[in-house]
């Protein structure tokens, strides 16, 4: 059987409220999920980076590296992966996001 599509284990922080859980449970201390540990599990089975919150202030250099990492990703296991991340205006690592929608869960703001 030919596989066809964009298939795999989607992990969206923000739409999430058990992967939202992981995020914070780190504290400061930054023990919580991971962008490295999604990347991890998108080498094996997962979609990318989804619906993660960044620092709003993130500069365009660690943002490429990132995307770089996941096009690196992407071009080893020759599978699609996607790169969404949000940059939260005012937002540092470690933060929790404020969002007021029924749609997005709250989480730890993300170090890239």
């Amino acid at each position: 059987i030919a596989s066809t599509g964009y298939s795999g284990l989607m992990l969206p922080v923000l739409e999430d409220r058990r992967l939202a859980e992981l995020a914070n449970s780190g504290g400061d201390a930054g023990e919580g999920l991971s962008i490295q540990q999604l990347l991890c599990i998108s080498s094996v089975c997962g979609v990318g980076i989804d619906t993660v919150p960044v620092p709003g202030d993130v500069s365009v250099d660690r943002l490429s590296s990132l995307i770089l990492d996941v096009a690196a990703l992407a071009g080893r296991w020759n599978k699609p992966l996607s790169c969404r991340v949000f940059p939260v205006p005012g937002g540092k690592a470690g933060d929790l996001t404020t969002f007021d929608s029924p749609y997005m869960c709250n989480s730890r703001v993300f170090e890239v």
